[in-house]
C-alpha cells in the first residue's frame, strides 16, 4: 500500500451523513483587505460629492449676478470695461483682465436708474479713480440760476442821420453856369455858395415881380411885407431863396443867373451835376449831410429780437478808434426783417462833434438787454453732437454720468439749459472729451458683450468667483 498523504482532506463518517472538514489555511483573505475595501468606498463617496458640487456650481454660474440686492453701503466689485460683470471679492476681470474696482451697491443701483432716465445713445456711466481724475485735469461746475441775456453783442455800421440830410434842388429848368463845390466829401458852411444857374423861366418871373412891384403906390405902408405880394409867392414856389427876393427889392433888377447857397453846414455826400449841364425840375443837384449827429444801425438776429427794446443802453466801439467808446440808447427798432441776412435793424443816435464817426464805418454794438433768470452751465461743459447735446454729471466716488440736455441762448462763457439738469447739479466743465472717449469705449465693449456670440462669455463671467 501507498503511504497516506497527510495533506489530503479527510472525511469522517458520522451517523447521518458526511461532515465537511474546514479549508486549508492557504485560502484565507490577505491581511488588510478589509481596510482597503472601506477606503475604496470612502473615495468613491468623496468623488460623488465633488461631482455633485461641481454640477451645482456650474448651474449657479449660468445665472446673472444679482447686483440690485444687498444692504446699503455694501461694496461690490465690477470691471470698468464690462459693467455686466460684478463680484463681491476683489480680483481681475475674466474677460479683459483689468483689476476690478469697488463700488457701493447703492451707487451701482443709482447708476442704473439714472441711465434709464437720461440715456445718451452710445454712452454709458464711467467710474474713474481719484488719481486719474487729477491726472487728466477734470474740473467741475455747478448748474446755477443766473440772469442771462443781459449783454448782447451785435455788429453795427455808421450811417448819416436821415433827419439831417438836405438836398439842393430848384423847381425850374436851366443850365449850370458855375459849380463852386464840385467834389463830394468836402465840408461846406451854412450860406456858402454852391452853384449858379441860368433859367429863362426864372428870369421872366423876376421881371414880372419887378413890374408888379413898380406899379404899387409909393405911399403905401412901408411896414407892408413885400414878400406877401403874388409875384414874391411865385418866386418862392419856384425855389428862389429869400435872399434873392430881398436883392430884387433893393436893386430892382432881374439877374440872368441865380446863386444857390448851402442851407446847412455839413458834408457833400452826392453831386449830381457838372458845369454847363442842362437840368430840369426833377434833377437832384447836391446832397448835404450834417454829420454832427449820426446813426449806428445794428443787426439783430431773429432769435434775439425779443431781447432788444427802445431805450436800452448801448455802446459803440470800432477797431478804427481803439480805446474810444460812444454811449447812447436804442432809439428805434425797425419792424421788418431782411430776406438776405435774416436780421432786423436797431438804431442808435450818437453825437459826433469831432467828425470821427464816418458813414460806412463798422464796429461792435454792446446792448444792455433785458435778461431773465435761467439755468446755465459753462459753455465748455456742453458736448454738441450735432442732433443733440449732453453733459457729464459728476457723482460721488468718481462716477460720471452722461445726461442729455436742451440748450438755449448763449452769453459769454455760459449757455442756458432749458431741460435735462436741475439747479445744484454738478457737471464736468473741462476734460469732457476724455470722459466722453472712455464712456463711448465702455459702451461699445458692453454692446459687443451683449451680442449672441458672446452671451455665454458674459453669463459665465457674471457669476461670483
Amino acid at each position: 500500500m501507498n503511504p497516506i498523504d497527510d495533506t489530503t482532506p479527510r472525511v469522517d463518517e458520522a451517523p447521518g451523513g458526511i461532515v465537511p472538514i474546514a479549508p486549508s489555511p492557504a485560502h484565507a483573505p490577505p491581511p488588510g483587505a478589509h481596510f482597503m475595501n472601506i477606503l475604496r468606498w470612502v473615495l468613491f463617496a468623496f468623488l460623488l460629492v465633488l461631482a455633485i458640487v461641481s454640477i451645482g456650481s456650474y448651474a449657479m454660474s449660468r445665472r446673472p449676478a444679482p447686483v440690485t440686492t444687498g444692504a446699503a453701503g455694501k461694496v461690490i466689485y465690477h470691471c470698468p470695461m464690462h459693467p455686466s460683470y460684478t463680484s463681491d471679492k476683489p480680483g481681475e476681470c475674466p474677460i479683459c483682465g483689468m483689476t476690478l474696482e469697488p463700488v457701493s451697491v447703492a451707487d451701482h443701483n443709482g447708476s442704473n436708474v439714472a441711465g434709464q432716465m437720461g440715456n445718451v445713445a452710445g454712452l454709458t456711466s464711467v467710474q474713474i479713480t481719484p488719481e486719474r481724475i487729477q491726472m487728466i485735469g477734470v474740473r467741475t461746475a455747478r448748474v446755477e440760476r443766473s440772469a442771462l441775456g443781459g449783454q448782447l453783442d451785435l455788429v453795427g455800421f455808421v450811417t448819416p442821420n436821415e433827419s439831417r440830410l438836405r438836398r439842393v434842388q430848384i423847381r425850374v429848368s436851366g443850365w449850370i453856369r458855375e459849380l463852386y463845390v464840385n467834389e463830394t466829401g468836402v465840408q461846406v458852411k451854412a450860406g456858402q455858395p454852391l452853384l449858379s444857374i441860368y433859367s429863362p423861366e426864372l428870369f421872366q418871373s423876376e421881371q414880372e415881380y419887378l413890374i408888379n412891384h413898380g406899379g404899387m403906390d409909393s405911399m403905401a405902408d412901408p411896414a407892408h411885407d413885400m414878400m406877401d405880394i403874388p409875384g414874391a409867392e411865385r418866386l418862392r414856389l419856384l425855389g428862389v431863396p429869400n435872399e434873392e427876393i430881398q436883392r430884387l427889392d433893393r436893386e430892382h433888377k432881374a439877374s440872368t443867373q441865380l446863386v444857390l447857397r448851402s442851407p446847412v453846414g455839413g458834408t457833400v455826400l452826392e453831386r449830381g451835376v457838372t458845369e454847363g449841364q442842362y437840368v430840369g425840375a426833377d434833377t437832384p443837384l447836391l446832397t448835404l449831410a450834417d454829420l454832427s449827429r449820426v446813426w449806428v444801425m445794428a443787426d439783430v438776429y431773429e432769435m434775439d429780437m425779443s431781447r432788444v427794446h427802445v431805450g436800452d443802453v448801448a455802446r459803440f466801439t470800432s477797431d478804427a478808434m481803439p480805446g474810444r467808446n460812444y454811449d447812447g440808447r436804442v432809439e428805434f427798432v425797425y419792424p421788418t426783417v431782411s430776406n438776405e441776412t435774416r436780421t432786423l435793424k436797431a438804431r442808435l443816435a450818437l453825437a459826433n462833434g469831432d467828425g470821427a464817426l464816418r458813414p460806412g464805418m463798422y464796429g461792435r454794438v454792446h446792448v444792455s438787454a433785458r435778461g431773465a433768470h435761467a439755468l446755465s452751465v459753462p459753455s465748455e461743459a456742453v458736448v454738441n453732437a450735432g442732433q443733440h447735446s449732453y453733459v457729464f454729471l459728476a457723482h460721488a466716488g468718481g462716477r460720471f454720468e452722461p445726461r442729455m440736455v436742451w440748450t438755449g441762448m448763449p452769453e459769454g462763457d455760459r449757455v442756458q439749459i432749458l431741460k435735462g439738469v436741475a439747479e445744484g447739479d454738478t457737471v464736468v466743465s473741462s476734460a469732457s472729451f476724455l470722459i466722453d472717449s472712455e464712456s463711448r469705449l465702455k459702451a461699445a465693449i458692453a454692446g459687443m458683450g451683449s451680442q449672441p456670440g458672446m452671451a455665454g462669455m458674459d453669463h459665465g463671467a457674471g457669476g461670483t468667483p
